[in-house]
This record gives C-alpha cells, structure tokens and sequence, in this order.
C-alpha cells in the first residue's frame, strides 16, 4: 500500500531560532518528537515538516543560532527547511502586538500555503503557538486552492485575560477572538490546551466549543538537559558570591511583575533567621526597566540578586545538591514548564503559587508543595519544607521523577496529538478526547 504524504508545519515565535521562554522550550519538544513520529508512523506517512518563526535578530539576547540549526537540520532531514516570516521588527521583538501580528499570521499563512502546494500531501497539519500566529490557520485555509486534508491547532501558551489581568489589551482580545470563531465554524481546526486549567479557561473565557478543544498538553524535552558535576556547579556558585555553605532557596525568569519576585524576596527578609540563602535571577531586558529598581529597594544580606538572560546557571542551581526549593510564585500563570524541570532532576523540590494552571501540577506534599501569594503564607511554607527530614525530601523529590517521567514528556505529549488530529479530518469533527 503506498504511504500517505504528511505535511506538519509548525509556527512559532520562539524554539526554532531563539530560545529565552517557555514557549520555546515546548516548542523545541515538538522537533524533538519529530523523529518518534516517524518511526510511530513509517508505515503509513511520508512525513515533511516545516518550521515558520519571525526573524530574530543575531545581536537579540534570545537568538540561538545553535537552536536554530538544529531546528534546520530536524525539519531538513524529512525534505522541510526553517522558514522566516514578516513581523515587521527590528528582529528583538518577535512576539510583538496586534501591529506585528497582523503581518505576521497571513506572511506565515502564505509560507505554509507555497510549501505544501509543493509538497502536495494528502494530510497536512499546522501548528499555530501563541497570539502571533493566531489567524495562519484561518487565512490559509481562505486562500487554499489544492485538494488536502487540512487539520490546524491553535496553542495558546497563556491569553490576554490570563497574562495581562488588571490591564486588558482589548485589541488582543479581539484577535484572539477572531481565531476562535474561525476556528468554531472550520471543520478540522482546533484550539489546543496545555492543561486542564487551559482547557477550562478558553472554554469559559473565549468560548471555545467542546469540540473544538484538543489536548496538547505541556512537557519537557526528555534528555535534553546535560548534567553538570557538582563541582562545576559549585564554582559558578562561587563566580557569583553566592554562599557555598547554606541550604538554597531559587526563583528565576522574566523580569516582569507577574512573577512574584518581589513576594519571593519579602518572604526571604521574614526569614532571615534561617541558615539559608536566597538567589533570584531575573532576565530583565534593560537595566531601566521599573522592575530593576523595585527589587534593588528589597535586598538583604540573605539575598542574591541577579540580572541576566543566563539559561545555564538555573539549570544548574536546580540540580546543586546544596538547593532545596525551586519556587514559582506566578500572580497568573496559564501553565508553566519550570515545576517540571524542576523535579525531573530529583533534587531540590518544588513550590507553586495557587494560581492558574500550576498547583495542577503539583500533588502538595507527594510530589511538590502549593502556597497563597500572601508574604506571611510563603514564608510559612517555606520554613516547613526546609525543617523537613532528609529521608522525607528525598521521597518527595523522587515521587516528582517519577511524575514527570509518566506525564510530562513533550515528545511523547506531542506525537499522542498528531495522532488525535490524523483521525479527525476536516470532515469529522466528533469532538476530542478530554484530558480533567
């Protein structure tokens, strides 16, 4: 029997030539499951695949070029290539808005539509991540004028009404809208959701129909973290004067408000009786940005503060014997990859804030610990999970190996949902398989 042809072209702003988000570690998951879907489906697929992301540029903190070619050698092993699309930047916003948005989900459309035309597969399958890329699936569709088999998913990794609560971009909304009534009147486009939060929150919020909701749940990149020696990790400790004898306590990640990282340090100056240090490394993209200064007025002597776009020096300090919390203090947060990483090292333990997608991730007290934004209440928390006994740390950080092993493995995430979009053409939308 001859094989079918498969096109799968994924768009996204971030894990094909840049890597400083979550996104883009999701993102780079999906090329690593790339090769496991070939072997699942070499009997029935000739697979290509194409990558679509707006131009970075090489002076841009986020570039990568060795993403980039890698991302290049995946897609160019199955005859696909990395594309680029407009977005009108100088090449350091690749996210951008609803000014750069508007170029760059019809650029990427037009790209798809000249791939797969030459391509001419029988199925083709788009990935659209995030806001940017939101109507590609739609106006590619409006303009298709060869017979295929299109299926499309939408991916939001967070929502206006989630990341930008208290200050809503109305124009956001409205696009974001707009992709969800294209994608309830098309038959075989979906919206995707990371987790059983996101799923509740576009069906709520956005109004997404039931069946028009499909998992693609959220994971990390399996082996893909090299393991760093402990004195290795203990000398980039000391290049930062960062005490070696303490216990540690680590938050890190964009320099913005909704971080929590000023709750972070007031809980860190309520204990400061403790023999133990607090690090918080956060990547502010200027050091004029408001936040800079608003975490300058709150060190203390038991607290580090870093500034920098370092991806190195996090995945160390979470593997130091010598960590003993990772926290994530999110005011809103629709999923978040950092608890997972966190416990597929087995060493430092987890707390979440309660808000959002993330104390889903997390069974408090088996496998991690979920605390209320309140200062006093973190502080409390983080005492407990300190004073615990070695032998009980070390149940529940394995516990949280085991968790991540079983359920949140990208690779394995991603290739479950192609599988769940090849049974549902654009002909039968029976509605998806639910994930609670």
């Amino acid at each position: 029997m001859d094989k079918r042809k498969l096109g799968i072209v994924v768009c996204a702003h971030d894990g094909i030539s840049s890597m400083y988000a979550g996104v883009g570690t999701a993102i780079d998951g999906y090329f690593r499951g790339i090769d496991r879907l070939r072997r699942e489906l070499d009997a029935e697929y000739e697979i290509r695949v194409w990558a679509i992301t707006p131009w970075s540029a090489p002076s841009n903190c986020g570039y990568s070029p060795t993403q980039l070619e890698k991302i290049r050698r995946i897609c160019r092993s199955t005859g696909g290539d990395v594309l680029e699309c407009f977005n009108v930047s100088d090449g350091f916003d690749q996210y951008g808005d609803i000014d750069n948005w508007s170029i760059t989900s019809p650029t990427a459309a037009l790209l798809a539509y000249q791939v797969l035309k030459g391509f001419a597969p029988d199925d083709a399958i788009v990935i659209a991540a995030c806001t940017p890329f939101a109507m590609t699936p739609a106006i590619l569709k409006r303009h298709l004028d060869f017979d295929v088999d299109l299926r499309a998913v939408w991916i939001p990794h967070n929502t206006s009404l989630i990341e930008e609560r208290g200050a809503y971009n109305t124009k956001r909304i409205d696009f974001e809208l707009a992709s969800v009534e294209s994608i309830n009147a098309t038959p075989g486009f979906f919206v995707g959701y990371l987790n059983p939060y996101m799923r509740e929150h576009l069906g709520r919020d956005y109004g997404v129909q039931d069946d028009k909701l499909i998992p693609l749940l959220n994971g990390i990149s399996e082996n893909a973290v090299p393991v760093y020696p402990q004195d290795e990790i203990r000398h980039a400790v000391e290049q930062r004067a960062i005490p070696t004898d303490k216990r540690i306590v680590f938050t890190f990640g964009r320099g913005v408000h909704i971080k929590g990282f000023d709750i972070f340090m007031r809980a860190a100056a309520e204990l400061a009786d403790l023999d133990c240090h607090f690090v918080l490394q956060v990547a502010a993209w200027s050091m004029d940005y408001p936040i800079v200064a608003e975490l300058k007025k709150l060190e203390q002597p038991n607290i580090t503060l870093l500034f920098g776009l370092d991806l190195v020096f996090p995945k160390q300090l979470m593997q130091w014997d010598n960590t003993d919390i990772v926290a994530v203090l999110s005011r809103h947060e629709a999923a978040g990859l950092i608890p997972m990483e966190v416990r597929s090292y087995g060493s430092a333990l987890i707390l979440v804030s309660n808000v959002g997608g993330l104390p889903g991730q997390v069974r408090e007290g088996i496998d991690g610990f979920v605390t209320e934004l309140d200062v006093d209440d973190v502080a409390r928390t983080m005492r407990e999970i300190l004073s615990l006994p070695e032998t009980q740390k070390s149940e529940i950080a394995a516990a949280g190996v085991k968790l991540i092993r079983e359920e949140y493995i990208m690779s394995k995430n991603f290739v479950a949902t192609i599988r769940l979009l090849l049974e549902r053409g654009q002909h039968s939308d029976e509605g998806c398989e639910q994930i609670s």
